[in-house]
């Protein structure tokens, strides 16, 4: 009996670790540190994708702020500026690259400041029903001067 009940733990596990097994891999994700009183700050990471079709990044929630949403600058009228966009595109066996200036998570209506040193669990939803969850490290982000 107590062989029978080992193969089927063991068989459980291992088809728990198979299910398990994303094709999305999430690198160098940080999120922005804030000046006192500040109300929005943003996230950026590499979203890798290892299918063989598109997989589009649809949502994000976290407690740390009102409203999360995914956003793109754009060029318009001469002047950057930030655009809520529906999803973010992750290529077939490709990635996307969440970056400043570029495609980000944006927060709006932060709830505390962020501090260098704390973390922000984020969860990600895709397209294909999977979800991922992230402990994403706040950063100070050093501007370049030219």
């Amino acid at each position: 009996m107590k062989f029978v009940r080992s193969l089927f733990i063991s068989a459980a596990l291992l088809c728990c670790g198979i299910a398990s097994a994303s094709p999305l891999t999430i690198d160098n994700a940080y999120v922005r540190a804030t000046p006192p009183h500040a109300k929005n700050s943003a996230a950026f990471m590499v979203i890798n994708n290892t299918e063989v079709r598109e997989v589009q990044l649809i949502a994000v929630n976290s407690d740390i702020a009102e409203r999360v949403e995914l956003h793109n600058h754009i060029m318009q009228d001469g002047l950057m500026k930030m655009r809520e966009v529906e999803q973010i595109n992750i290529a077939p066996q490709g990635k996307a690259e969440l970056q400043p200036g570029g495609l980000h998570v944006m927060f709006l209506g932060l709830k505390q400041e962020l501090r260098e040193g704390q973390s922000v669990r984020l969860s990600l939803y895709f397209d294909n029903g999977e979800q991922i969850i992230i402990d994403a490290p706040v950063k100070k982000i050093k501007m370049h001067k030219k």
